[in-house]
Order: structure tokens, then C-alpha cells, then sequence
């Protein structure tokens, strides 16, 4: 609750521009909701997604800038109007597949209510802390390109991330204890809209 409350500062900075400029991009942070081990209400622990438009498609790109040890390691899509996943992008020392040795639903996800759809879940391929979404140094991250139903659009998806109706969890595992947690994204007034490279730069700074 204290990430979310760090960031709507950032939200009031960057509203003013929205009734002139086109989204082009949404982060969106994620809230631990497990309470597996020592870390679960850390504001060390740090994973953030960009959603943007993939030409007509739509891109969820995830990287972790925690400070402490820490691998993102699987994600998962709840609902939603996402037609398939078109491919999967490994960025800088990030291995996943969509088919990886893993738990089929996010850990703990039932107690919320979260049932992955099985064929929009990807994880790290084994050793999974190794291959996951590390902290930096490298600035590590990994993309999935979903293709949309007829007529869908990037501020579909957006609509369905901020009412719930679409939830994307994350596995984090290999924390400094040896726990592991789950997360799920946080909807609106958490929701960073990004208007561009400016407002990129503003929000990392704003992290930092």
C-alpha cells in the first residue's frame, strides 16, 4: 500500500497532459499479496509493467528494479479480452517460454479470486532464478505480444487492467530469506500514464 501511495504523486504530474496527447503507454506497478516470508511488504521489492501498443497488437513488457536479490519468475493473465499471445521477447539474461516447469496457476492466486488462463502464462525456464527477471545490473525484462479480438485496442485493455476485469500476477522467488511471493498488478489511481519519452524519463527519475 505504501508503493501505491509513493506513486500517485507521479499520476497528478503527468493527468494535465492527457486531454491533448495520446496514450502510448501505462505502467503499472504490482502489490504483494502472500505473506510467505520477510520481505512481502518491502518497498525494496520493485516489478513494474509498461502495456503498450504493439501495431495492432498489444505488448506487456515486465522488469524488476528491486534492491534487494530477487527473479521475477512466472506471469500470469486472469480474464480479459486478450485473443493469444503472438511471441514471446527475452530481453538481456531472461529466459521464458510458455511452456516451463512451474505451478499452472499463480501461487496463492485462488485465495484472490485469480484463475490463469493456462495458455497466456509464461515462465523462466530452468534454473529460473538464474533465467527470471533479475534487478540491475543488466537492466534486464521480458516482453509478451498478445494479438486482440476483432476490434480490440490498446485502451480496451487498459479499461479492463484498471476495472479488474483483466489481472496479470507475478511470481517473484529467490528473495534474500529464500521466500517467494505473489503479486498482482495495482488498477487505477495506481495506473502511471506515460506520454512519452519526458514523462518516461520523469517517472524514473521519480522511482529512483
Amino acid at each position: 500500500m505504501a508503493r501505491l501511495k509513493a506513486r500517485v504523486g507521479v499520476v497528478a504530474l503527468v493527468a494535465v497532459l492527457l486531454s491533448v496527447t495520446t496514450v502510448q503507454a501505462v505502467i503499472y506497478p504490482f502489490d504483494v499479496f502472500t505473506t510467505n516470508g520477510n520481505y512481502n511488504d518491502s518497498p525494496a521489492i520493485d516489478v513494474y509493467m509498461n502495456v503498450s501498443n504493439g501495431a495492432g497488437q498489444v505488448d506487456f513488457t515486465f522488469y524488476n528494479v528491486s534492491s534487494i536479490q530477487s527473479s521475477l519468475a512466472q506471469i500470469y493473465f486472469d480474464n480479459g479480452s486478450l485473443l493469444g499471445i503472438s511471441h514471446v521477447e527475452n530481453g538481456p539474461g531472461t529466459v521464458f517460454n510458455e511452456v516451463y516447469p512451474g505451478p499452472g496457476n499463480l501461487p496463492s492466486g485462488e485465495t484472490i479470486g485469480f484463475y490463469a488462463d493456462k495458455e497466456f502464462s509464461i515462465g523462466a525456464e530452468s534454473p529460473p532464478p538464474e533465467n527470471g527477471v533479475n534487478p540491475p545490473p543488466p537492466d534486464e525484462w521480458v516482453k509478451i505480444t498478445f494479438d486482440l479480438l476483432e476490434n480490440g485496442s490498446l485502451e480496451n485493455v487498459i479499461g479492463e487492467l484498471n476495472t479488474g476485469v483483466l489481472r496479470v500476477g507475478i511470481h517473484i522467488i529467490d528473495l534474500p530469506d529464500g521466500s517467494s511471493e505473489s503479486a498482482v498488478n495495482i488498477p487505477e489511481p495506481g495506473t502511471l500514464v506515460l506520454l512519452g519519452l519526458g514523462a518516461l524519463a520523469l517517472l524514473r527519475r521519480t522511482r529512483a
